[in-house]
């Protein structure tokens, strides 16, 4: 039987991507203190998305998942972010179903192995929101001190860094560098 796959907020999607995909505990200059606990606010997020018949996701699978659809974020915009969705279709092995109600048509992703749940969570909400929003292009922060990814939904679709904390960070090293010159 085909389990269906719940969406997830864009906003959750790149908060769980931020704090358990590797790359960016890699890149950033802050200590990493682990996971986020159970308690944390986008475990609990997820959890109250996730179904209650299937086991609750580790830490290991969250991160496994995280990393696998990282690369689309790093991927330039459009063209290679689309190659990138396309292959995560693939790699999630998600099934489009078309389900009808409420005097409407609603296309639904399902998969039929449980334990790829998660990595199928991930592809299915940003292929939501591609759908919902084509204009808002994927990136990663271009701090050197951090890999976090972004969604860009700035009118110019020139939104460089993750948050403003990097971007003064930048700004502030920039001029630096400038003084000492």
């Amino acid at each position: 039987m085909p389990l269906l796959v719940p969406q997830l907020p864009m906003q959750l999607v790149v908060e769980l991507i931020n704090e358990w995909a590797t790359t960016p505990q890699e890149v950033s200059t802050r200590p990493w203190n682990g996971y986020p606990g159970p308690d944390s606010a986008p475990r609990r997020k997820l959890m109250d998305i996730w179904p209650s018949s299937i086991t609750e996701p580790d830490d290991r699978s969250i991160a496994h998942a995280c990393d696998d659809v990282y690369p689309i974020f790093t991927a330039p915009w459009p063209n290679a972010t689309a190659n990138h969705l396309n292959n995560a279709i693939v790699g999630a092995r998600l099934s489009p179903r078309v389900d009808a109600g409420d005097d409407s048509v609603h296309l639904h992703w399902s998969i039929e192995h449980p334990e790829r749940l998660m990595s199928a969570m991930l592809v299915a909400s940003l292929l939501g929101h591609v759908n919902q929003a084509p204009q808002d292009r994927f990136g990663t922060c271009e701090s050197t001190t951090c890999a976090d990814v972004l969604v860009d939904q700035s009118p110019t679709h020139t939104k460089h860094f993750c948050s403003p904390r990097c971007q003064t960070r930048e700004r502030v090293r920039a001029h630096r560098s400038r003084g000492a010159d």
